[in-house]
């Protein structure tokens, strides 16, 4: 990984900054607040975000500004990377924004936690740190800020050991070594409950064993009960099938009995109708002797009654035109009237608008006054005439009805004679059906005497068929009691061969779990005997080959940047500085402000190079940044520094300190100057 440039909006001291970086070293030179180690977070934010405890919103927005960004580029193998994470104030917060994440111009919008997957992916860092507030790796292989350095030299040692666990990822000794033991611990709590549950493995097997023997006996039971039921159901099969042809007799005597009732029935109805055919021919009898036959002379009748009737319409047609005749004349007398009357009060005519003479109007009048006078002859006439055939047509109208009730009267006649004949021809019907009767009657009561003959060999039968369902009901009692016997043997039977099944699933969850117990314990055993020891032995394998090059390169950095003979420095088991001067111990407060920078140098270099060399697939071996390396050096060690870096040989190196005399052996230098709060590039 090689910076390329970083772009600062509102980040802390600096309102709007672009700042390209070299390959090489490169120092970051300036006053003290000047914003040097301001760039150095901005890089860490734009690689990681916010970090709690580290980097907060709060330390890199600048107070006057609601929004910022830092835009960071860099090289990583053959891709071109920009990364662009944002700022913005919401309240009295500072959040993270969208952002976005170009890799050789393909640019895509990220959030916060998306932003730094994909960085930890392009790293070769281990994803586990998507959760951390900090990664560590890069904290203590690329940049870590000296005092934390110093810090981590005078940690507690456990802490230490901790840190540097994580830093080289063999944390996971000592937490498969936690977890083992949680887990053992979890294993010693199951093997409690499987051993409560286990207590009543023997009383459980010598219950079935009991429940067992029971079932046995229930078998037997059932055994002697089925040639009892075998030798009922023959018994109830005879005498079913004895009922059966008892009942079959019953049924011919039913039958006997039913059609028995329908010859008694038709007899009576026989007689019923014998007795009703006697008074119907009784009357018939009086009636035909009370009819008296008369003599009608009627020829021609009709003939007269149609001659009538033709006569009557004409004389109808004849009073109706009359009378249209007379309501003409009424309708002419009553218009001359009217006109009379208008000419002689007509002073002017309405039409041409002459004047009407006096002559005129008197032609006019005596004109109409003449017509009105023969229409009252008219009329006359006509009522006149009016009047004799109105009297005409009265006498006409007698004559017709009288010639009608004549022929009315003969029809009747002519009914009751033909009425008559039919009562005749009726009364010789009845007479015959009369003897026809009683032959059925004798007939029907023939068959009857017959059927009570037969039904004489059923004498017995209601008896016979009472006793043999006496005994069916009392065997099929029986048959059912020793089935209800049989059920309840058979319902014990099953609630045995439940409980057996039960106790067998119960036993074998037992004896499972038994198995599971055994199992239990011999991972026990191995997790606390062999386990325990092979991490333990892992571990310190491990922390022996990372200890053994730790001290080489902590001493080999310490003696390249301080020339004292008298003064030793190397580390114990635990990664502590152990310091001797003149071969005696003193402790790491007690020496030099110098001593202890130079110290805290060699341990960070040292760490660096054990950090790469042991996890060699990470991407940023390339990069070391310093913050203030040589706080309290002297200028001879400020001269150590040159020879450092040449053997160093990192491609590109980040210096950043107040010290003008690094300048000097530094490939390129980038100053800033801070003027009213915002710093500058100079």
């Amino acid at each position: 990984m090689i910076i390329k440039r970083v772009k600062l909006n509102n980040i802390r001291s600096y309102s709007e900054q672009e700042i390209i970086f070299p390959q090489g070293s490169i120092l970051l030179a300036g006053n003290i607040g000047s914003g040097k180690s301001s760039i150095l977070l901005a890089i860490d934010f734009a690689l990681f975000g916010l970090q709690k405890g580290n980097i907060s919103g709060a330390s890199l927005l600048r107070n006057d500004a609601n929004k910022g960004f830092v835009e960071l580029e860099f090289s990583l193998d053959d891709k071109n990377i920009i990364i662009n994470r944002s700022l913005k104030r919401e309240g009295d917060k500072i959040i993270q924004d969208i952002g976005y994440l170009s890799v050789n111009n393909k640019k895509e919008s990220l959030t916060a936690v998306e932003l730094k997957q994909r960085i930890l992916d392009l790293l070769n860092y281990p994803r586990e740190l998507l959760t951390k507030s900090k990664s560590l790796i890069y904290r203590y292989t690329v940049y870590t800020p000296q005092e934390e350095m110093k810090h981590i030299l005078q940690a507690e040692k456990d802490t230490r050991l901790d840190i540097l666990r994580k830093i080289f990822g063999i944390d996971k000794y000592k937490r498969v070594s936690e977890n083992s033991k949680i887990f053992i611990s979890h294993i010693k709590e199951k093997k409690k409950e499987f051993l409560g549950f286990i207590l009543d493995l023997n009383e459980k097997e010598n219950l079935k064993k009991e429940i067992e023997k029971k079932r046995q006996l229930r078998e037997d039971d059932v055994k002697k009960l089925i040639p009892r039921l075998s030798n009922v159901a023959e018994i109830l099969e005879i005498k079913k099938n004895k009922l059966k042809s008892i009942e079959e007799k019953i049924s011919e005597l039913n039958k006997l009995k039913h059609e028995l009732g329908i010859n008694e029935t038709n007899i009576k109805h026989k007689i019923s109708l014998r007795e009703n055919t006697l008074i119907e021919i009784n009357r018939l009898e009086l009636e035909i002797k009370d009819f008296k036959e008369k003599q009608f002379s009627i020829s021609g009748i009709k003939d007269k009654i149609k001659l009538k009737e033709d006569c009557i319409k004409k004389l109808e047609q004849e009073i109706k035109d009359i009378n249209i005749k007379l309501s003409e004349f009424k309708v002419h007398k009553r218009n001359s009237e009217i006109l009379k009357k208008k000419i002689t009060e007509l002073d002017e005519c309405p039409t041409c608008q002459q004047k009407v003479t006096k002559d005129y109007k008197e032609q006019i009048s005596t004109k109409e006054e003449k017509n009105i006078i023969d229409f009252n002859k008219n009329i006359e006439l006509l009522t006149k005439n009016m009047e004799e055939k109105d009297t005409e047509f009265i006498d006409m109208r007698k004559d017709f009805d009288y010639l009608k009730k004549e022929e009315q009267e003969y029809e009747i006649y002519k009914i009751k004679l033909e009425n008559n004949r039919e009562k005749r021809k009726r009364f010789d019907l009845l007479v015959q059906g009369l003897n026809d009767i009683k032959k059925e009657i004798d007939k029907l009561q023939s068959e009857n005497k017959k059927i009570n003959e037969s039904a004489l060999n059923y004498k017995s039968i209601d008896r016979e068929y009472e006793n043999i369902k006496n005994e069916l009901d009392l065997s099929i009692k029986e048959q059912k009691s020793i089935e209800i016997e049989h059920t309840r043997i058979k319902n014990d039977l099953d609630n045995i061969n439940e409980n057996i099944s039960n106790l067998d699933k119960e036993i074998k969850n037992k004896m499972d779990i038994k198995d599971k117990l055994n199992k239990y314990s011999e991972i026990q055993n191995w997790l606390e005997k062999d386990f325990a020891n092979l991490i333990e032995n892992m571990e310190k394998q491990i922390m022996h080959k990372i200890y053994h090059d730790f001290n080489a390169l902590f001493q080999k950095w310490f003696s390249m940047l301080i020339d004292n003979e008298s003064l030793t420095i190397k580390l114990d088991n635990e990664f502590s500085p152990l310091i001797q001067q003149n071969n005696y111990d003193i402790d790491y407060d007690y020496i030099s402000g110098g001593e202890r920078t130079a110290a805290a140098l060699a341990y960070r270099l040292a760490l660096n190079q054990v950090v790469n060399n042991l996890i060699t697939n990470i991407k940023t071996k390339d990069l070391l940044i310093l913050d203030e390396p040589t706080d309290g050096f002297s200028s001879d060690q400020l001269d150590k520094i040159r020879q450092v870096l040449n053997e160093l040989n990192i491609k590109q190196t980040i210096i950043v300190s107040h010290d003008p005399k690094i300048e000097s052996f530094v490939d390129n230098v980038i100053r800033m100057n801070k003027k009213e709060h915002v710093t500058s590039i100079d």
